[in-house]
């Protein structure tokens, strides 16, 4: 076996694939057996939930943006691995999502090789040195925007730049390539990103510049499918394209964005920019039902995935493959333990110095496991919730690529908010974060509390799931309800022997810690029912946000999260990927590539 060059993995050949089988063998994939598809009657396609399946021999790559998924293709046919492909991606996404992603906000990054390395990328937009915990406190009670005062250090560039010097085999340049093409040429709206902009329209028409980064002539929202051009943000990806990361950090595009935010009173100074560095970080590694499940440590949200699928374990497949409201409120309860116990972690000294493999021990899981009672809620007082719990934000985007090496990135992107504090400086085309306003300003001993270069904890939960050369790529937008959606797919896909498109579209049943008070939201879809929902209530589970479909508004179903997935499977040498239809995703694959008789 040999190692290509443009990939960490070995290479073989294999004869080419019928198409019109693709559908029947792939999703043999990272199940337990061999178990025939009698779910697919089970469990029929939601009417009101529809999207395409994409296929290829050659890899694949599933974000939320038609254009951002295509600029990672044209990576991949060129030659590049999924480490260029993804930081394409993400570029071209802070083109044509520049509400929930861009330079101005912050990524995490997970990477897994085939050979079974695997490392998380941080790019937490960390607390500038001289922020005023308590003057933010005050504007937070006094409920005023918090505007430049919001803006921690942006990372995103440093997280990209990291990933793609360490682990990809392209220059800057060439990934920058399609995202700086759609910024001269044009992204169309989605449906979704004209949801989101009308819902903060005050806000941008209120804003100086802004407003012409996102409106037509700085007043139109647009209808969807227009095209829309970014020619300001044009040239920021340009010169970042020619001079490096340098430029954003300590260069001339650094010396435009520190003026302007501190003329707005923000706290962003010279030495915050200069000190930024991606880090890395050990992912949580577990397995679920023989599959080796990898996921995004503190600060992200990794454990409450491993939590919830530690739990789900200690039920039958049998149990969860049936659709039945004994699963949904299984599915509830998995997601309510993990949120508590993931609070109880990063708010305790003595559980932190047994490190996640300590925390996240089986006979733990098997233990918290016993508090479930058919039929009845899990009283409140038996989560051991800590006594202050942290600010969520809010408006992810999600990028989720495998190639045909079998390497795998999956990264999720956030401003913190929809187009972030609402602050763009002029002539440079993106908005900045608000991440500010997510960290604990009155616990000390919280891991999120305002000082000097602080990290909050985000939800945020990028997972690689791996099964004898099988893989699968995902993570998801929503807030709180991220670790819920992706463990509704992973559990789709291996209990309930679902291809990767029909768990994607799955109806969920999700656990919104953040809403006040607490809520069970459930999509009334397919097999669930408004009796369901009638009998969890009756159960205990009394505050319900319940979706019927069509959905009305449209954008409603956003709220169920966004799940871009990618799935591999080793047995037939074939990939298929989705974007979620809840926030406009879309998944397609290379046709052809460099050199494609090297394949996995």
């Amino acid at each position: 076996m040999r190692t290509d060059s443009h990939g960490t993995g070995p290479s073989r050949t294999i004869d080419p694939r019928i198409f019109g089988c693709m559908v029947l063998i792939a999703t043999a994939i990272l199940i337990v057996s061999c178990a025939h598809r009698e779910g697919r009657q089970d469990n029929p396609t939601p009417a009101t939930l529809e999207t395409s399946e994409a296929y290829s021999d050659y890899g694949m790559v599933s974000t939320g943006s038609e254009e951002a998924t295509r600029a990672g293709v044209q990576i991949l046919e060129q030659g590049g691995n999924a480490v260029d492909a993804a930081v394409a991606a993400a570029f071209a996404l802070g083109v044509a999502d520049p509400g929930g992603s861009g330079l101005g906000g912050m990524t995490y990054i997970l990477f897994s090789s085939v050979e079974g390395h695997a490392i998380a990328i941080d790019g937490t937009a960390t607390a500038p040195v001289g922020a005023d915990r308590m003057a933010l406190l005050e504007l937070r009670n006094s409920g005023e925007p918090f505007g430049a005062k919001a803006v921690a250090v942006p990372a995103t560039l440093a997280a990209l730049s990291h990933a793609l010097i360490r682990y990809g085999t392209m220059n800057l340049d060439t990934v920058m390539a399609p995202a700086i093409r759609y910024a001269e040429e044009g992204s169309r709206l989605n449906s979704n990103s004209i949801a989101w902009t009308t819902g903060y329209l005050k806000e941008i028409l209120a804003s100086r510049y802004l407003k012409y980064v996102v409106l037509d002539s700085g007043e139109h929202i647009g209808s969807s499918g227009d095209r829309f051009c970014r020619p300001d943000l044009a040239a920021t990806l340009r010169q970042i394209a020619l001079e490096g990361s340098e430029s954003f950090y300590r260069g001339t595009i650094a010396r435009k964005m520190l003026a302007d935010v501190a003329a707005l009173g923000g706290y962003l100074r010279p030495l915050d920019l200069s000190l930024m560095r991606a880090t890395e970080l050990e992912p949580l590694r577990s397995e679920y039902r023989g599959a080796e499940v990898i996921s995004y440590p503190w600060p992200g949200g990794g454990a409450e995935v491993t939590r919830s699928l530690q739990i789900l374990e200690t039920f039958s497949p049998n149990f969860l493959r049936k659709p039945s409201v004994d699963r949904l409120q299984v599915m509830i309860e998995a997601s309510r333990i993990a949120q508590a116990d993931s609070l109880e972690f990063i708010h305790s000294p003595s559980l932190q110095g047994t490190g996640p493999a300590g925390y996240l021990s089986v006979a733990d899981a098997q233990m918290r496991a016993n508090l479930i009672t058919p039929g009845r809620a899990i009283p409140e007082d038996k989560l051991q919730k800590p006594s202050t719990t942290p600010r969520m934000g809010e408006h992810t985007t999600h990028v989720s690529v495998a190639d045909r090496w079998g390497n795998a990135v999956s990264m999720t992107q956030t401003l913190c908010r929809q187009y972030g504090a609402k602050v763009a400086t002029p002539g440079l085309g993106f908005p900045y974060n608000s991440c500010l306003e997510f960290f604990d300003y009155e616990n000390p001993s919280s891991p999120s509390f305002l000082r000097p270069r602080a990290r909050y904890s985000s939800t945020m939960a990028p997972t690689i799931v791996r099964r004898d050369g099988s893989l699968l790529v995902l993570g998801s937008a929503g807030s709180d309800r991220i670790p819920g959606s992706e463990i509704e797919v992973i559990s789709c896909v291996i209990d309930r022997d679902m291809g990767i498109r029909d768990a994607v579209i799955a109806p969920r049943v999700l656990w919104n810690s953040a809403h006040d008070p607490p809520r069970v939201c459930l999509e009334i879809a397919d097999w669930v029912t408004q009796a369901d929902a009638d009998t969890l209530q009756s159960w205990g589970f009394e505050n319900m946000f319940r979706l019927e479909y069509p959905a009305i508004p449209a954008a409603d179903s956003a709220f169920f999260g966004g799940v871009n997935a990618v799935l591999y499977d080793a047995a037939t040498g074939i990939f298929s990927g989705v974007g979620d239809p809840r926030r406009s995703g879309f998944a397609e694959g290379p046709r052809t590539v460099v050199n494609p008789q090297e394949r996995p």
